[in-house]
């Protein structure tokens, strides 16, 4: 399994799997998040820290093929940096560029925060027009003329830790927009979306660095449903 992993994310970006959770697992966790606030953020310093928020979800993230994927894709010395507990409901779609000017989740972004991965449990069924995760495969990985512009300047000393999509970052940067989104037209443009949607229990693994965006509806009625989710923060200390 760790190897399905590593395969996925190397080359997409993303891992989806519905069947890493067991019945026993998918009911104690949600019975340990039941009583969460949204948006309940916990920072983690130390690992057994985990276990006091939810020992299941400290024994799943324990399992050999995931802390084996974690140690081969962020060192060993990755770190579990926050665990957060959502509970959200579907917004109607808006004009893209409202959500880029506000640095709004509903638009096509990566996450600022170095090397980085998120592993997200469903707590609840979610259909494929509610508010899932859609994700720009393949966009974890930086393009050719982005890898050369960047070795030139590494040359003088600058960029060192850059692992970003450099043109995209420097031409919001100089319009002054939000430097780490990137319209909907050109995502749709270079890369296939990737919806996550599925039922309780359903596992999913993404690098930050790749452009996603919680999916928003066309329709009021679609709105009633709400995504519970855990989502557990793992950051490289390279």
């Amino acid at each position: 399994m760790k190897n399905l992993i590593l395969e996925a994310i190397t080359k997409n970006g993303i891992f989806i799997n519905d069947q890493l959770l067991d019945e026993l697992e998918k009911n104690n966790l949600k019975k340990d998040f039941e009583g969460k606030k949204n948006y309940e953020l916990s920072r983690i310093n130390e690992e057994g820290e985990i276990k006091n928020i939810s020992k299941t979800l400290f024994d799943v993230l324990k399992k050999d093929y995931i802390h084996d994927f974690l140690v081969e894709y962020l060192g060993n010395d990755f770190k579990c940096s926050n665990i957060l507990f959502t509970r959200t409901k579907p917004e109607l779609k808006k004009e893209d560029a409202q959500h880029i000017k506000e640095g709004n989740v509903l638009g096509f972004h990566n996450d600022d925060s170095g090397k980085q991965i998120k592993v997200n449990i469903l707590l609840s069924e979610l259909s494929e027009k509610s508010n899932g995760l859609e994700y720009a495969a393949s966009s974890h990985k930086i393009d050719k003329l982005d890898r050369y512009l960047i070795f030139f300047f590494r040359i003088f000393g600058l960029f060192k830790n850059w692992n970003k999509h450099f043109l995209n970052y420097q031409k919001n940067k100089i319009k002054g927009q939000k430097v780490n989104f990137m319209s909907e037209k050109d995502i749709k443009k270079k890369f296939k979306i990737i919806k996550v949607f599925g039922k309780s229990g359903l596992v999913y693994i993404f690098d930050t660095n790749g452009f996603h965006r919680q999916g928003s509806v066309d329709y009021e009625y679609l709105i009633d449903s709400h995504r519970e989710l855990i989502t557990v923060y793992f950051n490289s200390n390279k």
